[in-house]
């Protein structure tokens, strides 16, 4: 159940992402980002994938390759030089021919390994999206209904629920202060603005309020896995009162 319009109170989180929260006082806006509430969601896997141990098949097949290399090369390198003789001026020429010939091959070689290099770097970057594709397929698939009914109640909050003159409180718990601001107007999206591209318009007051300032209860909704909080009853009448004696 929403209050009347005019006299509704919201708690807007901003997320994980240091300096979300003076963003929005600098812009003038709230937003709702659903791309980081679904990283919230994988967070836990996500950090489980950062920690995987590298696929050394890559270097495996490297070094195989350079061993292969460095014996067919060390084999005509011998087979060159052992019948020439280097004092004779007359087999100079093909001393140097064969050498260019080798130093050819050394280059070809060169070229041949960062190729396969390359390669084997993009095989390894499909191997790894093919797994962060099925992750995220299962994860959502076996989508915890809490989750899904916290965030549909958090976009209909945003998109339909707030509205021009609600309080809105903005905490920045690392600084113990909230912002205090007032709806300006209804959500709207623009495309191509990342994570403000869902945003609302604010009118945020210039006083910091401190933490400590507001309703007891204030402290354990800030405990909640909810980016936005309707609140009610007392503590929603004592945010109004600091509401009411703010500057704007």
């Amino acid at each position: 159940m929403v209050y009347e319009h005019r006299n509704n109170v919201w708690i807007v989180r901003a997320g994980r992402n240091v300096g979300r929260e003076k963003l929005f006082f600098e812009k003038g806006v709230i937003s709702l980002d659903l791309n980081l509430q679904l990283l919230d969601y994988f967070a836990e896997d996500l950090e489980e994938f950062r920690n995987l141990p590298h696929n050394h098949k890559q270097y495996h097949f490297l070094g195989e390759k350079y061993m292969d290399f460095d014996r067919r090369f060390r084999k005509e390198f011998d087979d060159a030089v052992k019948n020439l003789d280097h004092s004779e001026e007359d087999q100079r020429p093909e001393v140097v021919r064969k050498m260019r010939s080798l130093n050819r091959k050394l280059k070809n070689f060169d070229e041949e390994i960062r190729q396969f290099s390359a390669t084997m770097q993009k095989f390894d970057e499909f191997e790894k999206m093919e797994f962060i594709k099925e992750m995220v397929a299962a994860k959502l698939a076996a989508l915890d209904h809490t989750v899904l009914d916290r965030w549909a109640q958090e976009i209909y909050h945003f998109v339909s629920g707030m509205r021009p003159h609600d309080t809105v409180v903005l905490p920045v718990e690392s600084e113990g202060i909230a912002y205090v601001g007032r709806v300006r107007e209804n959500y709207k999206y623009r495309e191509g603005f990342g994570d403000l591209s869902h945003y609302m318009r604010i009118i945020w007051s210039d006083d910091k309020v401190p933490l400590s300032d507001f309703c007891p209860e204030f402290t354990e909704m800030l405990e909640s896995d909810s980016q936005l909080i309707l609140v009610k009853g007392e503590c929603r009448d004592s945010i109004l009162d600091i509401a009411s004696n703010v500057y704007f």
